[in-house]
């Protein structure tokens, strides 16, 4: 499948209706896009939340592990948190 696009003045271009539904793509859905010898490429990418964990939430994971003293530390070293 090619098609030809042209890129907006404000650098935009549209995705053909047969290209977004080939891949399943819905206003919104994010793509992620390189530059691959001197080529554009473009992949639908699935994102995931990401949990910036506050102090309190970190204690009730570890109360409701079953580390110990020691171990709780060497997670805290491990994350950056001492």
């Amino acid at each position: 499948m090619k098609f030809v696009l042209q890129v907006s003045p404000r650098g935009q271009i549209t995705l053909p209706a047969p290209l977004r539904k080939a891949l399943s793509l819905k206003p919104g859905d994010p793509l992620l896009v390189r530059l691959e010898e001197g080529r554009l490429v473009l992949e639908p990418v699935y994102l995931l939340p990401v949990e910036a964990y506050t102090e309190e939430r970190i204690r009730e994971f570890l109360q409701a592990s079953q580390a110990d003293d020691e171990e709780v530390a060497a997670f805290r070293r491990a994350w950056g948190l001492e």
